[in-house]
């Protein structure tokens, strides 16, 4: 059950098509980063990362009503299978949660990519688990262009 008192995670799982190499990639370079990262409508500002552990990220989201700043740090990057990194918003008063991206080969040069996205105060729940399913659609977008 979800409460004010009970933090929860977003999940979204999504098969793209592109093997777990090139997906970990894209999760790792700024420019490839910004183009899918924000959820539309959001567009991208600000998009830095220094991909090691203990290396910073920070991603700026621009919507019609306002700018949420996310940064975070690296806490595992195992590839071409797990990335780690806190995610630190300005949404709302403020919160911090931590995302772990799995990617596990699946078919024919395909990845099954799960994006959990822990830690989130209950009344963000929802959105974010919104805006991850739109942040994945969109890197599968950008994937099929690509390929």
């Amino acid at each position: 059950m979800t409460t004010p008192d009970n933090p929860t995670s977003a999940v979204v799982r999504r098969v793209l098509p592109a093997p777990p190499d090139v997906v970990y990639a894209e999760w790792l370079d700024p420019e490839a980063l910004a183009e899918f990262i924000c959820p539309y409508p959001a567009r991208p500002g600000i998009v830095e990362c220094d991909p090691r552990v203990g290396g910073r990220l920070r991603i700026d989201m621009i919507d019609p009503e306002q700018v949420v700043t996310i940064t975070g740090e690296y806490l595992v990057l195992d590839p071409p299978t797990l990335l780690r990194f806190t995610w630190n918003s300005t949404l709302g008063d403020g919160f911090a949660g931590v995302v772990t991206v799995t990617l596990e080969p699946h078919g024919d040069a395909q990845t099954a990519m799960t994006i959990e996205h822990t830690r989130l105060p209950w009344q963000w729940r929802d959105d974010h688990r919104k805006g991850w399913a739109l942040i994945a659609e969109q890197l599968e977008r950008v994937l099929r262009a690509a390929g």
